[in-house]
């Protein structure tokens, strides 16, 4: 037969081919002028996990419930279904190939991290808790029903998407992380898992993709301060919902918000309101139960400083722990700071005499300072960072290789 001699005889029809798209053409990385922004870089690790070709009692995620969800989830169980691609796991970055009924692109079971990898003050690259953020990506994939990474493969995937992309780390610099003249440069390293199989029906995906880019990042907010709008009209995330797990459906919510407090805008009735003729940085989400509690920002975690020194942490189930504020009350309760973690009224970050500091906190954000807090037509200054400052020359001295490293957080690849 004339098919028989066709070179992909072996692949379904529908991926002989595939339709090019018009999109973003990215830059070629310049150390000198970076931007919090994805640039072309050249490797990509990629593994699957396939169940559509096994019998359906096979087929994910009955593997999942067979086993008992709770002990999936655990370390007692294992999970060896992971392979990676043809001529992987590291392959030339590419565009992918997905079919329009994705599962991820309908009903997004879809998790990311976000990592980093320096250079650091000894000349080694590393990494800064990989293992941390592995374990985030099992707890997301425990309630979006994904099958789960392991530990070990994580972290080795993201060594080796770093190590096969070395040139694009940023160079170190002792004065990019010095607090007067912080510009700090990294590369950004974001895992992803997601279910990429077809489906029509509201269900979990049979097969998956775990896959590691990276690019090279400067800081992701002006590291001077910046300017928080708090608004009641919008929330990231309501109880009982999937705020406290890395789920990408989680930063939807927060595009519309962004872009308009970027522009001076909050919303009312239905529709946009000028409120600053000055913009906005980002926004600060209250819990959406009473509008009451500070909960985060969509892509950080939100801190505090009492005016007797304590170091606050909101508390709420809505919130999503981040590794970075995790180190940073490790390190904190190392000093001897008094650390809480506590539902934290709005009206009580707004009162001078209360709270001397604020800042945020995340992979990318770091340690960033708020200068100001716009909140229903009042707006609170913070004239003081100087713990705010500690949090920094801490964290950072540590993820650079400045200053001893008691908790072992920073793994050394190469």
């Amino acid at each position: 037969m004339a098919h028989s001699s066709h070179p992909n005889r072996n692949v379904p029809q529908e991926f002989e081919s595939t339709i090019r798209i018009p999109c973003r053409t990215l830059d070629t990385p310049d150390f000198q002028k970076l931007r919090f922004d994805i640039y072309r870089t050249e490797k990509i690790y990629m593994a699957f996990h396939q169940t559509s070709n096994l019998e359906e009692r096979k087929q994910w995620p009955e593997p999942c419930f067979k086993v008992g969800w709770e002990k999936y989830y655990s370390d007692a169980h294992r999970e060896t279904g992971w392979q990676p691609i043809p001529d992987g796991p590291i392959t030339n970055l590419t565009n992918l190939a997905l079919h329009p009924a994705a599962c991820a692109m309908h009903y997004a079971p879809a998790t990311f991290e976000g990592a980093k990898a320096m250079i650091s003050a000894k000349d080694k690259v590393v990494l800064f808790r990989p293992d941390s953020n592995a374990r985030r990506m099992q707890r997301t994939a425990s309630r979006l029903l994904l099958p789960k990474v392991p530990v070990e493969m994580f972290v080795d995937a993201v060594t080796q998407a770093v190590l096969a992309n070395r040139k694009f780390i940023p160079p170190f610099r002792h004065e990019n992380w010095v607090w007067e003249t912080r510009n700090p440069m990294c590369m950004y390293v974001r895992p992803l898992l997601f279910g990429h199989g077809p489906e029509l029906g509201v269900k979990s995906a049979k097969d998956h993709l775990f896959m590691v880019f990276v690019s090279p990042v400067k800081a992701y907010w002006p590291t001077q301060g910046i300017r928080v709008l708090i608004t009641e009209h919008f929330h990231r995330a309501a109880p009982g919902g999937i705020g406290n797990v890395k789920a990408i459906g989680n930063y939807a919510s927060g595009l519309l918000p962004s872009a308009l407090a970027k522009r001076g805008y909050d919303w009312d009735n239905g529709k946009p309101v000028k409120v600053s003729e000055q913009p906005f940085h980002d926004v600060l989400y209250l819990d959406a139960a009473s509008n009451q509690f500070v909960e985060e920002f969509s892509g950080a975690n939100f801190m505090a400083i009492t005016t007797s020194g304590a170091l606050v942490k909101p508390q709420s189930d809505s919130i999503l722990a981040g590794n970075t504020c995790d180190s940073l009350m490790t390190l904190a309760k190392s000093a001897g700071w008094r650390v809480d973690t506590r539902p934290l009224p709005v009206a009580e970050i707004l009162d001078e005499s209360k709270i001397s500091e604020a800042f945020c906190t995340g992979n990318a954000a770091i340690v960033t300072p708020i200068a100001e807090l716009y909140y229903k037509g009042k707006v609170r200054r913070f004239e003081k960072s100087a713990r705010t400052r500690q949090m920094w020359d801490w964290l950072v001295g540590v993820q650079m290789q400045m200053i001893e490293d008691p908790h072992g957080w920073v793994q050394e690849i190469g």
